[in-house]
């Protein structure tokens, strides 16, 4: 599904930037130290389930990682892994993609049954 890679990457891109995603070294802010490595792989392996349910055409599967990805973030925090502003422009990142994926399950809810064929059936369905 298209809809659902270009989530998939709009996800990671917008972790990327926020420095979630890469080899456990955050990316260059003027605080070096917003989260440790191990917060960092955490959060990583958590991206990575929610872009791989997006990318696989499933953004509800997607949005309950990404429910997960937002507890391990918090729980980061409350431990003092991840700095305030990292905690915070990681979640804006996240309220990003949460949205495009409410999106794309509103608009899967709204296929009507009728809007598309099953192969085989339709003007042919009739045994012609």
């Amino acid at each position: 599904m298209r809809r659902a890679t270009v989530f998939a990457g709009l996800l990671v891109g917008a972790l990327m930037l926020t420095g979630c995603v890469g080899n456990g070294v955050p990316a260059a802010t003027p605080t070096t130290s917003s989260y440790s490595s191990s917060a960092a792989s955490r959060l990583q392996a958590a991206v990575l389930s929610v872009s791989s349910s997006a990318a696989g055409g499933d953004p509800a599967a997607a949005l309950s990682r990404l429910d997960e990805l937002t507890v391990t973030l918090a729980d980061a925090r409350a431990r003092g892994e991840v700095s305030a502003a990292r905690h915070d422009s990681i979640s804006a990142a996240m309220a990003l993609v949460r949205a495009d994926l409410q999106a794309a399950i509103t608009a899967q809810n709204n296929v009507k049954p009728g809007k598309t064929e099953d192969p085989g059936k339709g003007d042919h369905g009739n045994g012609d």
